[in-house]
């Protein structure tokens, strides 16, 4: 049994471009299965950061400096290996650095210029993710500020409607993995970093299955959302009802976000409290059309 997800982020628009190029990643995760389970989340991850619709690799909003600081993670439930890139500048794919940090070297995270060191020595060229319309939309928002004016735009991004982080779960004969990448959020201090690069705060995989975060990282961070998922999938909960509980603990944070999340047994779970969530779901190479991620209002 081969099943991945693929989330666009909370906020992220639903239009027809956007879940076809969702479907687009989840498919390419599945034809990559037969490589290995992490190479499916990776090359699922790496589909979002190449596409300019999403806030990940080229596209990625740009900080209060007017630069763009990647952060990508990516874990093996089965043997718990895990890796991240925090900060970092100038690469196509940090979620691939992300993975060379995992299986080449003892550390499980590097940030800021130490990262981008690294991944010039692993063969990454350097790139420009900067797009021209992030570009425009720092330099609107910008110009605002000057007038002390503000701009009614994404909480996440500078654009009207954008996204958050981009993230992948799956599992192919029992096992689990996952991975996610994000620019983080617009007009973010120069060196922040969420929750994404943080293992057991925006990602995390175990034998019991695995989970992924978009949102405000900080709270996640401060919740320990996706290992506190998992604990929950050990204790003998199903998915559904861990997902949930956790965007509730989220919700009493006062905070917005989403979380997917997959058992060994390929089954799915997609919560959110934003406005929404687009989701991609294959299962054994087929495109499941009507799965809905579940909204919670309220507290």
């Amino acid at each position: 049994m081969n099943v991945i997800a693929v989330h666009g982020s909370v906020e992220t628009s639903s239009a027809p471009p956007y879940l076809a190029s969702l479907r687009q990643s989840a498919l390419a995760g599945h034809s990559a299965f037969a490589s290995g389970l992490v190479d499916a989340v990776e090359r699922a991850i790496m589909s979002l950061e190449d596409d300019p619709l999403f806030n990940a690799g080229y596209g990625s909003v740009l900080n209060l400096d007017g630069e763009v600081e990647m952060d990508a993670s990516i874990m093996d439930g089965a043997s718990g290996k895990c890796g991240a890139v925090a900060a970092i500048q100038e690469v196509k794919n940090p979620v691939c650095v992300a993975r060379k940090v995992m299986e080449e070297t003892n550390h499980v995270l590097l940030a800021g210029k130490g990262a981008a060191q690294f991944a010039r020595d692993k063969g990454f060229l350097p790139f420009n993710p900067v797009t021209i319309q992030q570009r425009a939309s720092w330099e609107k928002v910008m110009e605002a500020r000057e007038r002390g004016e503000t701009l009614e735009l994404s909480a996440f991004t500078g654009l009207p409607k954008s996204c958050d982080t981009t993230g992948c779960v799956a599992v192919q004969n029992g096992c689990a993995a996952a991975a996610s990448s994000t620019g983080g959020s617009f007009l973010k201090l120069p060196g922040r970093v969420g929750d994404t690069p943080v293992i057991g705060g925006g990602i995390y995989a175990s034998p019991w299955g695995a989970a992924v975060c978009t949102g405000l990282g900080e709270a996640f961070i401060r919740l320990q959302a996706a290992a506190w998922v998992l604990n929950l999938l050990a204790q003998g909960v199903h998915v559904n009802l861990a997902a949930k509980a956790a965007i509730m603990r989220l919700a009493a944070e006062g905070a917005v976000g989403g979380i997917l999340a997959i058992d060994p047994k390929g089954n799915v779970a997609a919560v959110h409290n934003a406005n929404s969530f687009p989701v991609a779901l294959v299962r054994n190479g087929k495109v499941i059309g009507d799965f809905i991620p579940v909204r919670i209002t309220g507290n």
